[in-house]
């Protein structure tokens, strides 16, 4: 009896499915020796295939505020991609359920490479088998298989050499809608070998230097780029606000100590609403 397999790819670029597969940690940093190691745990009833791959890319944000990733900056993935020098073992395995596997991660970088951070995202994808849908087709003999494939992108970092970290406020852009929200568009732009992966509390006042809103959010910012910030201000007037942006290197979801350490830096910045 012939087979007809339909495969639907559900990807989700920016975190993983619970229900079937769960990755451990967030982001994998390799040590001084190029070595990481990287926990999958199967959560699901049923045996699952799973294939680990790699691509250089980076998070960012398109012109509407939406976190997109970029995988087609050829220039940067000369300069920073690791994926061309980092393998994974074992990089296909059934993994039965409830089990967990421990992928070891080795990166062989050249010699020749300059002090920084190099990196690239670690697909791993799975997918397991249903049971046949219908009955055969008694002329053609063909009956349907349903394989769900999930693809579920992390990313890993090698840091070589000395490396450092920075950012830059080039600019920033206010405006309110009828609906009492406001909007902060903030250019910027990373300096030093590194991206600058922390997180940023901002601090909205009114004209009277009331607070007025006020958020943290974790923040990955790797070249340049445009960051979209949205406040719920009730009973926005007319008037000269202020706004105070402080970023950090520190966030709840990597320790400290993996992340490339920066002096705090503040920006501020005022606007008219009308």
């Amino acid at each position: 009896m012939k087979k007809l397999i339909f495969l639907l790819a559900l990807i989700t670029p920016f975190g993983w499915v619970q229900a079937q597969l769960s990755l451990a940690p967030t982001a994998v940093y390799l040590d001084q020796n190029g070595i990481g190691n990287l926990f999958v745990t199967n959560n699901s009833p049923v045996p699952q295939e799973i294939t680990i791959n790699f691509q250089f890319g980076y998070s960012d944000q398109d012109e509407n505020g939406v976190l997109v990733m970029q995988y087609n900056d050829t220039t940067r993935a000369r300069l920073f991609g690791l994926d061309a020098y980092v393998k994974a073992f074992p990089r296909t395995f059934i993994l039965p359920p409830n089990q967990q596997q421990i992928v070891r991660l080795q990166a062989r970088m050249p010699k020749n490479f300059a002090d920084g951070t190099y990196f690239t995202r670690i697909k791993v994808g799975s997918s397991s088998q249903v049971a046949d849908i219908g009955t055969a087709d008694a002329t053609t003999g063909i009956s349907t298989k349903v394989n769900l494939k999930f693809e579920q992108v992390i990313v890993a970092f090698y840091k070589k050499g000395a490396v450092n970290t920075g950012l830059r406020i080039d600019r920033a852009e206010a405006k309110a809608d009828t609906g009492n929200i406001l909007t902060l568009d903030s250019w910027y732009t990373v300096t030093g070998n590194s991206p600058f992966l922390g997180r940023v509390d901002i601090t909205i006042k009114d004209p009277s230097g009331k607070v007025v809103g006020e958020g943290k959010q974790l923040m990955a910012m790797y070249f340049t780029g445009k960051r979209r910030f949205k406040f719920n201000i009730k009973e926005v007037q007319a008037g000269r606000y202020s706004a105070e942006y402080r970023f950090v290197t520190s966030r709840q979801d990597i320790p400290d100590e993996d992340l490339v350490q920066a002096q705090p830096y503040t920006y501020k910045t005022t606007f008219t609403l009308k």
